[in-house]
């Protein structure tokens, strides 16, 4: 009997619906349902972290696309240097060496990614993936990566959600996008102390504040007495999620308090306006991802405004040396 014969070539522009209904249909299927649109792809394949025809690779069977696998590289000159490794098979070719062959491609290309900089700082391939996949946590295992770091998406019902509040001593205002530039420095300066976070580039803000599932209607600066933005709210919305998830939920993307600004209710004021104006734009349910361990008790703020666990994602890990 042969082996199962497949090849792997760089991805082109006319692959990216095929590949967004790969993406759609494997991490689905290992639990994390979604829908994938390939105008999505095309923005973040734009060359800002991830170039379409040199990060992308897929694996083709008679000339269909049954596996895919793609880097993002986050180049940075403090803390530390990530790049991220995101694909998936078809689910009836699994067991056939095609994950195998993209992981190797991707944890080669990566590594190179990494090592380009020629910059002294720790250096790490990292990847994500769900909690209920226990054969991706084997493939990684197999390249030499381990699980460092646990993630929850919570959910609210928007039915349940807690009155608009405002922290004393503070203005919660929309976002305006004349001060993008010093909502960007307040994130990155938020998120100094957080687990695997390094300054957004200007090019890399812009395309999370204004690509296509950005909602700046539904985002919001928390400004101190000074007029000076402490806090930023950016929510985003996939409309392509809705019939499968059977929900119309509204993301928290980013929530950034300044470190001298926290225990204050100033993150808990930019969550209730964000889930009214979820409300008020006739969506079901806001939702937003955690780190388990997050320094700020982040966690133990959103339980108890109503927030439950939805579902949880795993990131694995190799350091490269």
């Amino acid at each position: 009997m042969s082996a199962f014969q497949f090849q792997l070539r760089q991805a082109k522009l006319s692959d990216l619906a095929e590949i967004a209904a790969l993406l759609s249909e494997g991490l689905s299927f290992d639990g994390l349902v979604f829908v994938q649109t390939a105008e999505e792809l095309a923005e973040e394949f734009d060359g800002t972290y991830c170039d379409l025809e040199q990060d992308v690779i897929v694996a083709v069977h008679e000339t269909n696309i049954i596996g895919v696998g793609y880097t993002i590289f986050l180049p940075s000159d403090t803390k530390e240097e990530r790049c991220y490794i995101f694909g998936t098979t078809k689910p009836q070719f699994r067991g056939k060496g095609v994950g195998t062959a993209v992981m190797q491609w991707a944890t080669e290309h990566g590594d190179s990614l990494l090592r380009s900089t020629n910059r002294t700082l720790p250096k790490y391939l990292r990847s994500d993936m769900s909690a209920t996949n226990s054969t991706a946590g084997e493939l990684f295992q197999d390249f030499k990566m381990n699980p460092v770091r646990w993630n929850d998406d919570l959910i609210i019902d928007l039915i349940t959600s807690p009155e608009v509040f405002v922290a004393p001593g503070y203005s919660i205002v929309p976002w305006d996008a004349s001060r993008d530039e010093e909502a960007r420095i307040a994130k990155n300066q938020a998120f100094t102390d957080h687990w695997g976070s390094t300054p957004t580039s200007e090019e890399g803000w812009d395309q999370l504040v204004h690509g296509s599932t950005a909602r700046l209607d539904q985002s919001f600066f928390a400004l101190d007495q000074n007029e000076k933005i402490i806090g930023v709210l950016l929510s985003h919305r996939y409309e392509s999620d809705d019939e499968v998830l059977g929900k119309r939920i509204g993301w928290i993307d980013k929530l950034a308090t300044l470190s001298e600004h926290r225990k204050k209710s100033v993150g808990k004021s930019l969550i209730t306006h964000a889930l009214a104006a979820f409300k008020r734009d006739g969506l079901t349910h806001g939702a937003l991802d955690v780190d388990t361990e997050n320094p700020t008790g982040a966690y133990g703020l959103y339980t108890s405004m109503g927030f439950s666990t939805f579902r949880g994602k795993v990131t694995y890990e190799r350091k490269v040396q």
